[in-house]
């Protein structure tokens, strides 16, 4: 039996009853200074007006898992892995999801349960006072993953940006951790963040605003194919030619692991990395089974 707890605002020690099976429906300052990250992690940003000569996503203390919408067995079978296996600590963070009060959280312990982790804690206030209380956030002390739910982005902004808890989901990935997401959950984790943004081309409806910043310089976008992302994608590049995009499908999700993305799932992934010329950039299209090496990948986009 996998141990199962939750902690909200209203009941900060709680321990969740079984019940029902329930279907899982699918800021301008960089924080790293902030939040002290490791020497090998940060990096001092170049001029907004020009790619950085390296990225320090080529190497991350941790790994990351960036799913684009739906979510797929494969998906938490390979965060599991990533975390521990059968040693893994879980912290699930629903707070992205608008319903959790309504519906409960038993839903994502059934969930993830069958991918057999050590154990599953749940987080989940709207209040930043709770996101910074050290009882509330004691379960990320021992965590080896932390991953946040689908739903609105900026619901986890407002609740968790330069909280304790954002400082200790650092925590967890600067000493090798991983930290993952699906929809909301994924765009949330780059330094920046779309907002909102009509589907299928870039205008001026198309908002961003600084992220958690758990992958520097990164601009994450889901459902990109299903829902016609690309080009506002594209669009937010170019305007920050500072960061690299990465697209990614329903059903799919990259693995960022020691410098290599890997793409798992159903469907495909797109990455958009600036080149040297402003404001030009490069685009590909990868598919389920690839992987990349980014050092690579950003030095070819520099010579293109």
């Amino acid at each position: 039996m996998v141990p199962s707890r939750w902690r909200t605002a209203n009941e900060p020690t709680s321990r969740c009853r079984p019940a029902v099976i329930a279907k899982l429906i699918a800021p301008a300052a960089v924080l790293v200074c902030a939040l002290a990250a490791p020497v090998a992690y940060v990096q001092l940003a170049p001029p907004a007006d020009s790619p950085p000569a390296s990225w320090a996503v080529e190497s991350l203390p941790g790994s990351v898992v960036l799913a684009g919408g739906s979510f797929i067995d494969p998906m938490g079978e390979e965060f599991v892995r990533l975390a521990g296996g059968a040693k893994a600590r879980v912290v699930l963070i629903p707070t992205a999801y608008g319903p959790t009060e309504e519906e409960g959280v038993e839903q994502f312990f059934e969930l993830w349960r069958k991918y057999k982790p050590a154990s599953i804690d749940i987080l989940h206030t709207r209040d930043r006072a709770v996101a910074n209380d050290p009882e509330f956030v004691k379960p990320l002390k021992e965590a080896t993953a932390v991953w946040f739910l689908g739903g609105v982005q900026t619901r986890l902004l407002d609740t968790y940006e330069n909280t304790l808890l954002h400082r200790e989901v650092r925590h967890v990935f600067e000493r090798g951790g991983v930290v993952g997401g699906n929809c909301a959950g994924a765009m949330a984790l780059g330094e920046t963040m779309i907002v909102c943004g009509e589907d299928g081309l870039f205008n001026d409806d198309v908002e961003v605003r600084p992220g958690l910043a758990i992958v520097p310089k990164m601009v994450a976008d889901s459902h990109s194919l299903e829902r016609n992302r690309i080009e506002r994608l594209r669009g937010v590049i170019e305007e920050h030619h500072d960061h690299f995009g990465i697209g990614i499908d329903s059903s799919t999700a990259v693995v960022i692991e020691r410098g290599k993305l890997r793409v798992i799932g159903n469907s495909y992934v797109a990455t958009i990395v600036p080149k040297a010329e402003q404001p030009d950039v490069r685009f590909d299209i990868w598919a389920i089974g690839d992987e990349i090496d980014l050092k690579a990948l950003f030095a070819a986009a520099r010579a293109d």
